[in-house]
């Protein structure tokens, strides 16, 4: 009877041992596969989100590409300026030559579109010959508007002969001098700070002060060559060229003189006879009173002879 007993205790230990067992399993199979699904719905949504990403991109690029369609040309010049870093230096030149109906009138219109857009003219000269009228001025214009002047030119042109644009890009002239002007001002510094404190013989400030002057110079020079590329960068420069195609007319090689005319000039030549006359007289005054002593002492003598 204890036999059997203890034989049934054992199997009741190994069924609870084997079912605990299969339990664990149960478990861990179902931890992985949780943690696999948790996995794969990771990578799917990273995979999403790249494809979300990537087409939210695209969207954003066809909505650009149709707004700058849709945009003046005005507009589109401000935005291409707008994607330029404002830290460049960049100097514009344009020169340009157009053909023009009437040249007063293209000059007026021009000029008017370049005051809207702060500009002026800093040279003009008027030529004329037998075949055309010329007129060519330098305009300068801020750098934001640059464009947005070529194509108002452009609006008033009958012919485009030629449109040549170039750029020099002056940044590390412009940040070298800066970095020079800055130094030149802490050396000044310091050289005040030496004459305030350090200088105290009439040598050593005759000597500071000297150095002072020349570092001064330095630094007036920077900032004039700073100012003067600032005022290049700011103001672009567009050299215009209008001309206006004209008909040479031949003047008459002769024509009849009328009554007038000839009256006219019969009094002139009349006038330029007695003008002539007196001076022939004027010349020969001598003579003239040479001869008239000698006819004096003629009749004279003529009467003593009688």
């Amino acid at each position: 009877m204890n036999a059997i007993t203890l034989k049934r205790i054992v199997k009741s230990y190994l069924l609870l041992f084997l079912f605990l067992i299969s339990l664990s399993c149960n478990r861990s199979s179902d931890h992985l596969s949780e943690e696999f699904a948790l996995e794969n719905v990771d990578l799917r949504n990273d995979y999403d989100g790249v494809d979300d990403d990537e087409t939210k991109n695209a969207d954003k690029k066809e909505n650009f590409t149709v707004d700058t369609k849709g945009l003046t040309s005005e507009q589109t010049s401000r935005l291409r300026v707008s994607n330029i870093p404002k830290d460049l230096k960049i100097i514009k030149t344009a020169s340009t030559r157009y053909k023009v109906k009437n040249i007063e009138k293209a000059l007026a219109e021009i000029k008017e579109v370049m005051y809207l857009n702060g500009g002026y003219i800093s040279e003009l000269r008027y030529d004329k010959n037998y075949q055309e009228k010329q007129n060519r001025f330098t305009i300068k214009i801020p750098k934001e508007n640059f464009d947005i002047m070529l194509d108002g030119i452009q609006k008033f042109a009958e012919e485009t002969d030629y449109v040549n644009i170039s750029t020099t890009d002056v940044t590390e002239k412009y940040m070298d001098a800066q970095s020079r002007l800055q130094t030149k001002l802490e050396v000044k510094e310091r050289l005040e700070a030496v004459l305030r404190k350090n200088a105290k013989t009439v040598k050593d400030i005759l000597a500071t002060e000297n150095e002072l002057r020349v570092i001064q110079e330095e630094i007036e020079a920077t900032q004039g060559k700073i100012k003067y590329m600032s005022n290049r960068v700011a103001y672009s420069t567009i050299q215009v060229e209008i001309y206006e195609k004209i008909t040479y007319k031949e003047e008459p090689v002769s024509y009849e003189k009328g009554f007038g005319a000839k009256a006219k000039e019969g009094l002139i030549a009349g006038w330029e006879f007695i003008q002539g006359i007196a001076i022939t007289l004027l010349y020969i005054w001598p003579i003239i009173l040479l001869g008239i002593i000698g006819f004096i002492f003629f009749r004279r003598w003529r009467k003593a002879k009688q």
